[in-house]
């Protein structure tokens, strides 16, 4: 009989040489899952955030999901009866559900762990949901301030209906909240430094501390400049401790030609500014050093690249034209690809065809 291996006897240096080469969180978990001893030369924090999945949409109404990360040829095909037929969403590794009765999940894909939220009956004004089909845009941002996996202490925040209304729910909460200040459209919220930074259609930063004495009032901590030019879509992000504002320019539909009944989309150019809250100077900057951010649909996101899992001062995009699923024949799941910040290049990314109404193409973070 072969002698049993006493796995606990491992060098310690070996063990975290072995633990920097592995890719996946969940493989990080199941090593340092192994026993003791492990896990005590292999902390958490030693897994360093990797290119986070790209969740394809299903190509027939399937069970299954495809998470992939094109750089290394790596795709993990999961059963997720779970968010079959609804829209989604995701933040912070978790998939936000919305089914055709309203209801509304949060869902990890690789444990299938589901927490139930607040029905979308309960948002104020939901009554303007006219349709059965309007259930699929109705919300159009989801995100989490933490990952529940690590905290019971989370808030889930919505940006809502044609107005693009802000609205949150805690845990145990049984109705979503409304955020009572509205100065115009929200397009993007992030969680940043304990509050939600939303920015609106005015180019203001809107600030909420869902944990304050007035919760549901949100405080202009920013207004974008006058001389920044127009802007197609904004996006609001943390990166290494900052608040960064993207600008994306050619993602709403436009005529093919001058004068042509057809339309075309697609990105011409990212603009990413880094935003002082404390004198709101809005400084641009074309370097982000060994970092590369996360843009499209779901949450935005940014990771420290080492130039192996993804390049660095790049902005790595996906579909986010709306109209285009809905009302351009054949359209979205088209405009995704790889924006260099310094030279303005644009490198095409996965150019099968990704195109769903209900799921189109996200990151989603490891966790």
């Amino acid at each position: 009989m072969a002698k049993a291996v006493d796995w606990s006897t491992v060098d310690d240096l070996l063990l975290v040489e072995i633990s920097l080469r592995i890719v996946l969180h969940t493989d990080f978990a199941a090593f340092r899952g192994v026993c003791t001893s492990w896990r005590s030369a292999v902390p958490e924090e030693n897994f360093k955030l990797k290119m986070p999945w790209l969740l394809l949409p299903p190509k027939i109404c399937s069970d299954l999901r495809d998470f992939v990360i094109p750089s290394q040829g790596m795709t993990r095909r999961t059963l997720l009866p779970e968010a079959n037929a609804k829209m989604c969403f995701s933040s912070k590794g978790w998939i936000i559900t919305i089914a055709q009765d309203l209801s509304m999940n949060l869902l990890h894909p690789f444990f299938r762990t589901q927490i139930k939220l607040p029905h979308i009956k309960s948002i104020y004004n939901w009554y303007s949901l006219i349709t059965p089909k309007m259930y699929a845009v109705y919300i159009n941002k989801a995100i989490l301030s933490s990952n529940p996996l690590l905290t019971s202490d989370y808030t889930v925040m919505v940006i809502y209906g044609r107005k693009g209304v802000l609205a949150y729910s805690k845990p145990g909460d049984k109705a979503w909240t409304t955020i009572n200040t509205w100065k115009g459209k929200y397009f993007d919220v992030t969680y940043y430094k304990g509050k939600f930074y939303a920015i609106n259609s005015h180019g203001e930063i809107m600030a909420c501390d869902v944990r304050g004495d007035n919760p549901t009032i949100a405080q202009v901590v920013a207004n974008m400049p006058y001389n920044i030019p127009h802007w197609d879509k904004a996006y609001i992000v943390e990166s290494l401790g900052r608040l960064l504002v993207v600008m994306r320019d050619g993602v709403c539909g436009r005529p093919i030609k001058e004068g042509s009944i057809g339309i075309t989309y697609g990105t011409t150019e990212f603009r990413v500014y880094e935003v002082d809250l404390s004198t709101d100077n809005w400084t641009r900057i074309k370097d982000l050093g060994n970092t590369s951010l996360f843009l499209g649909h779901s949450s935005s996101m940014s990771i420290e690249s080492d130039g192996v899992y993804a390049k660095p001062n790049r902005i790595y995009f996906t579909d986010d034209c709306l109209e285009a699923y809905w009302f351009i024949k054949n359209g979205g799941g088209k405009d995704m690809g790889i924006y260099n910040i310094e030279d303005g290049s644009i490198e095409p990314y996965l150019l099968e065809d990704s195109r769903h109404r209900l799921t189109p193409p996200m990151w989603v973070e490891q966790s």
